[in-house]
């Protein structure tokens, strides 16, 4: 019987300290009505918080949700201009990386009231037309839900930070608490 109470509480103490593992995977930082959030899946280390720009991947203030520019672009190995499916195949992925953020913030892609986007002119990266990266962009947003449509404005640039960037996103999203 001793065995088995000495087991039944090692597991209690196995299972307490996972639950505290679990819960302590989640960073708030607060300050006046604003709030950045850090969970497992958006670490800090893999945003711009922790660099040498500070800067917050999606920051609430109070009903509202402002998310950072986030670059579709070729990979640092791949030949260049990558094409129209290339390019679909990596504006699906900042769109899935910007659902993660706004689950930081619990938002979601549905919760979007205004788009920017940043689009290189006359780029090595691709040699898709502002308007046909537009349209992929469009395509993606669609399939998540985003209606009604957000506003939207496209911007030409000369450069990203990146330099095989080809657009930049940020958002906009109103969800209230």
């Amino acid at each position: 019987m001793s065995r088995f109470l000495l087991t039944t509480f090692a597991a209690l103490l196995t299972t307490t300290a996972a639950a505290e593992e679990v819960a302590s995977t989640e960073r708030v930082i607060e300050r006046d009505g604003r709030s950045v959030t850090f969970t497992e899946k958006v670490p800090s280390t893999h945003t711009g918080y922790d660099s040498p720009w500070h800067y917050s991947h999606a920051i609430r203030a109070g009903d509202f949700v402002y998310i950072s520019g986030v670059i579709i672009g070729a990979r640092h190995d791949e030949e260049l201009p990558i094409s129209k499916e290339r390019f679909r195949e990596e504006t699906e992925k900042v769109f899935k990386i910007i659902e993660r953020y706004l689950e930081t913030a619990n938002a979601g892609l549905k919760d979007v009231v205004k788009i920017n986007t940043f689009h290189v002119l006359d780029g090595k990266s691709t040699k898709l037309s502002i308007d046909e990266q537009a349209l992929v962009i469009a395509e993606t947003r669609d399939r998540y839900g985003v209606e009604p449509h957000p506003a939207w404005t496209a911007v030409g640039t000369t450069g990203l930070f990146s330099p095989r960037g080809i657009v930049e996103i940020e958002m906009v999203v109103y969800a209230p608490n």
